[in-house]
């Protein structure tokens, strides 16, 4: 299947080689790259999202991490009826000055931040009300990140609050949010692998997904890390993907 890809789209107008792509199985390619330019990124998403719309069969799962960017998306998450969600717009205007690049994109959510030390994926595949809602999509890429995590040792993690991400008690993990058009999903999960202080300064007043920043944590502040930590929970996370998504 990744000859299919790299027959279709030019990969060094990414930054991609073939060595970035990998087969999962017989309808899903990944595509692994880190420090990967969020702009470049964001434009191979594109293309692949056209892959997939016109293919019967393709998945093309994106596991990478970005130099340290800001995206804002839609908007934020809206309240159910009679829920209080107190979250904070972003209001550019107000912070007309700011250390990295801000990209205003198509997924839901509002302000968040990427930087080398997150794992991100991105998957990118047609969904089925039968199959794979998109709730159970959501749903499944939190369980097996919280699969991965808990083999690491850690405790009390959860998807299950009202707002919408991966939570270790009241700290948040990792963030989602998905664009769907013509029935195919885009954009993702982006989750705190390792900590950066200089990110955490420039978040301070942002109120990333409306929330204050020191609501965030990341998983080197809660257990020691492996070797090649971004690479070690992708093959964890894909594994359980391949096991799951057939």
């Amino acid at each position: 299947m990744k000859a299919l890809i790299s027959q279709a789209i030019n990969l060094n107008d990414y930054s991609l080689h073939e060595s970035d792509l990998i087969n999962l199985n017989e309808r899903t390619v990944v595509v692994k790259k880190w420090n990967w330019d969020y702009e470049l990124s964001h434009k191979f998403q594109r293309e692949a999202l056209k892959l997939v719309q016109e293919s019967n069969k393709l998945r093309i799962l994106i596991c990478c991490s970005h130099p340290e960017t800001l995206t804002n998306g839609r908007g934020l998450q809206k309240p159910k009826k009679g829920e209080t969600l107190n979250l904070v717009e972003f209001n550019l205007q107000d912070h007309k000055t700011l250390p990295y690049p801000l990209f205003q994109i198509e997924r839901g959510g509002g302000l968040t931040f990427h930087h080398p030390g997150q794992f991100i994926f991105y998957p990118i595949l047609k969904l089925n009300p039968s199959t794979l809602s998109l709730s159970k999509m959501i749903d499944e890429i939190f369980d097996f990140s919280i699969a991965v995590l808990e083999s690491w040792g850690i405790e009390n993690l959860s998807h299950e609050n009202k707002l919408l991400g991966l939570w270790h008690n009241n700290n948040k993990l990792a963030s989602m949010g998905i664009a769907i058009e013509k029935l195919t999903t885009f954009h993702g999960m982006a989750l705190n692998i390792i900590g950066n202080k200089e990110m955490v300064k420039t978040l301070s007043g942002l109120n990333p997904c409306g929330l204050k920043a020191e609501t965030y944590t990341s998983v080197d502040a809660l257990t020691n890390l492996p070797n090649s930590p971004l690479e070690t929970f992708s093959d964890d996370f894909l594994k359980r993907i391949q096991h799951e998504w057939k």
